[in-house]
């Protein structure tokens, strides 16, 4: 234990008679911690963490193969696919798309996603005011209900 007080007594020593030397050595350990404190950020973020779902272990994404590239599916193979599953307890679509939001001033174009019923539910979306789409607002016909988000 003598030997272990007295080592860093010697170091401690050297490194306040070399300013420039103990200087480099902090900032590169400071550089050392930075750079894999940041890239564990991202890795966890990215890979580690567990989904923002109710149950994250049990979604899956299901596209269909053209040629070897992953496209997406009509809404006839989507109604086909929901009426005869039997592997999951519930089935939704999306997709992407962009509208115009008519206000006093003028038009805004936004982005937007077009969902069918439960979507946010198996999300686990928990909604302030308003309500998800019901069942039947996913017939054609029907679809002209709008959910609005605090992005908007």
């Amino acid at each position: 234990m003598e030997t272990l007080k007295q080592n860093l007594r010697f170091a401690y020593r050297q490194l306040i008679k070399s300013p420039v030397f103990t200087l480099t050595a902090v900032l590169t350990l400071a550089l050392g911690i930075g750079a894999n404190t940041a890239i564990f950020t991202v890795v966890y973020g990215t890979l580690l963490a567990p989904m923002p779902y109710p149950e994250p272990d049990q979604l899956v994404m299901v596209w269909s193969k053209v040629q070897g590239d992953r496209n997406g599916i009509s809404a006839g193979d989507f109604t086909d696919w929901k009426n005869q599953s039997t592997a999951f307890s519930a089935l939704c679509a999306f997709t992407g798309s962009r509208f115009n939001l008519a206000t006093k001033d003028q038009p805004e174009y936004v982005e937007g996603q077009l969902t069918s019923p439960g979507m946010y539910k198996m999300m686990g979306v928990k909604f302030l005011m308003g309500r998800d789409f019901l069942p039947e607002e996913g017939t054609l016909g029907r679809e002209h209900e709008v959910i609005l988000t605090n992005k908007l």
